[in-house]
């Protein structure tokens, strides 16, 4: 994809691999919005923050319409919002459950729905679910995470069965161990943490592949 000129949204733009994405996006020459609750901080004109809870319908409609009002379609969806929630299954409370399964996996449903028709108009568009390594094999204590991650990859490989045809790529990004805070809360010893900012890199290389070539289900892990 050529991104100069284009319309992109990242959800969980305010830090991490999505804040260091929306960096990428704009210096390329795309306009870019930042969906997120906490203030994104950064700073450029081609850049666009709305505060956003991308787990409720109507807040996440009233971004998409504000975009929409002022572009033709988005040419860009990445799907990053997430967290993680790392217990024993006799300990995890279900309230944190349906919050964690709200915006790992309903969340990049309610964002992806508003662009396809957009999309198919035009019949071009990419679409990146940013998953997990924890969404291919499961761990102790991440039955919750993982169910979420598996189910945002088995999401990802059925919408590209769907969409393809229509000039669509839906591709998956499975990262392994992240310096980021949420990464912190896991409880997890990783010998080696790959730098959110590399990540966003590998991300952006995918995105700027041909319209024609399908990076789907790219795993990157530490060394």
């Amino acid at each position: 994809m050529e991104l100069k000129g284009k319309t992109a949204v990242v959800t969980g733009s305010s830090s991490g691999i999505g804040f260091e994405l929306c960096g990428l996006l704009t210096d390329k020459g795309t306009s870019v919005y930042g969906l997120s609750r906490r203030r994104t901080p950064l700073e450029h004109p081609g850049f666009t923050w709305l505060e956003t809870d991308v787990t409720s319908q109507e807040e996440t409609d009233r971004a998409f319409d504000t975009v929409l009002n002022k572009h033709e379609q988005v040419d860009l969806l990445v799907n990053n919002a997430g967290f993680g929630l790392f217990d024993s299954i006799e300990t995890i409370d279900p309230e944190a459950w349906n919050r964690l399964i709200a915006t790992n996996l309903t969340a990049p449903f309610l964002c992806t729905r508003r662009v396809v028709p957009g999309m198919k108009a035009i019949r071009r568009g990419t679409i990146v679910n940013v998953a997990s390594i924890a969404g291919k094999r499961g761990f102790r204590n991440g039955s919750a995470y993982c169910a979420s991650k598996f189910g945002l990859n088995g999401f990802s490989e059925a919408l590209v069965e769907e969409l393809r045809e229509e000039g669509i790529r839906v591709c998956t990004i499975n990262p392994g161990s992240t310096g980021t805070a949420f990464f912190e809360h896991a409880g997890i010893e990783a010998k080696k943490l790959m730098k959110t900012e590399d990540v966003a890199r590998v991300i952006l290389s995918m995105i700027e592949l041909p319209d024609d070539m399908l990076p789907d289900q790219v795993v990157v892990r530490p060394l």
